[in-house]
């Protein structure tokens, strides 16, 4: 049988290709973004993740004379982690009407390209969505789904990673507090006594980037003429490079949000947190991203089940792939990722409140 265009379309691997640089290309998913571009890739051979925590030693080698035997040193400290990885799946029925005969975005004449595309990259963002909230919730300490927190979900699981917590002495919310030449130096000076490694990257929300630019001595600041730069053009979609003079941190700024379904909009990152970490050379030994084996039909689209069942590809992470309805006549497109952010040093990221909570009761 001759292959066609949309055949070609339709295959396994245009789709998961699409879909694969669709999310890759989604904007501002910082947290989600850092995993994929920095975290040490993992390869689960079974249904469930499995990684080692480790702990580097931190004390002096002694010295010995020249007849002195070695010293012995101990093993590097290691714990064997396991968790259920998150299966993300959606599916788009596409009646042959709305493929063939639908106006193409944007465009005054049918175009089945543009339409299949146009649906699969509104899959993906869904996919993205909840990609950008398992990796902030690694980065925050604890991945929690159930079907409150992903409204749908039919599965529920936690991972807790016991991320470094710390807190501002004095809130950054006043305008009073010095932040720059008291805060930073507090917030860097606990980074490098818990993790043993230099903080180089801070993310943080619009509401503390807010407190930085009000900041009396920040602005103060501003006034010196190597200062100046620091609070013009602010990006909000990602990494500013103006902003590493400020306490020597490559601040990273995300605003992203989600929607559920009858909800209200709601954001990824929590107000009033920075994250901290160490340079993004050193981030596969501190962050790891599993993307587990997902089986999926194999060559072009799928129509009957004895096809679909004959020839079957094995693919990581993300995958699309089609299958032709006969009532009514059209595709159905399914698409879906397969894995887990986690956290392989969670001394290695502080969750930092910059508002101080009030102490209990």
């Amino acid at each position: 049988m001759s292959v066609t265009p949309l055949d070609d379309l339709l295959s396994v691997e245009t789709l998961s290709g699409l879909i694969r640089t669709f999310v890759e290309q989604a904007e501002n998913r910082s947290c989600s973004a850092l995993f994929s571009r920095s975290a040490r890739p993992l390869l689960p051979l079974g249904d469930s993740a499995t990684w080692d925590e480790i702990e580097f030693s931190r004390h002096l080698a002694p010295i010995s004379g020249p007849d002195s035997p070695h010293t012995r040193a101990k093993r590097l400290g290691r714990r064997k982690r396991t968790s259920a990885m998150a299966m993300v799946k959606v599916y788009k029925d596409l009646p042959a009407p709305h493929l063939f005969l639908s106006r193409a975005p944007g465009s005054d004449t049918a175009d089945a390209e543009a339409v299949l595309s146009a649906e699969l990259e509104d899959m993906a963002n869904l996919i993205a969505n909840t990609k950008e909230f398992l990796a902030c919730g690694a980065l925050l300490g604890k991945i929690d789904v159930t079907p409150q927190t992903v409204p749908g979900s039919d599965v529920a699981f936690t991972v807790e990673f016991g991320n470094f917590m710390g807190q501002a002495q004095d809130s950054w919310a006043d305008p009073t507090t010095k932040i720059r030449s008291a805060e930073m130096i507090r917030l860097k000076r606990l980074f490098k006594d818990q993790a043993g490694l230099r903080p180089a990257i801070g993310i943080t929300e619009p509401g503390v980037e807010g407190y930085l630019v009000q900041n009396n001595e920040i602005r103060e600041f501003a006034r010196e003429p190597l200062g100046t730069v620091i609070l013009r053009n602010l990006n909000l979609s990602g990494v500013n490079p103006q902003w590493e003079i400020l306490a020597g941190l490559n601040w990273q700024f995300t605003d992203g949000t989600y929607k559920p379904e009858n909800g209200p909009v709601t954001r990824y990152f929590p107000a009033d947190h920075v994250l901290v970490l160490p340079g993004e050379a050193r981030l596969q030994q501190v962050l790891g991203w599993a993307e587990g084996k997902v089986h999926v039909p194999a060559g072009p689209v799928i129509s009957e089940p004895g096809q679909a069942t004959s020839l079957i590809t094995e693919l990581r992470g993300s995958y699309a792939y089609a299958k032709v309805r006969d009532d009514p006549v059209g595709i159905r497109v399914y698409a879906g990722w397969y894995g887990l952010p986690v956290v392989l040093n969670p001394n290695a990221v502080m969750v930092f409140r910059v508002v101080p909570q009030a102490p209990a009761p």
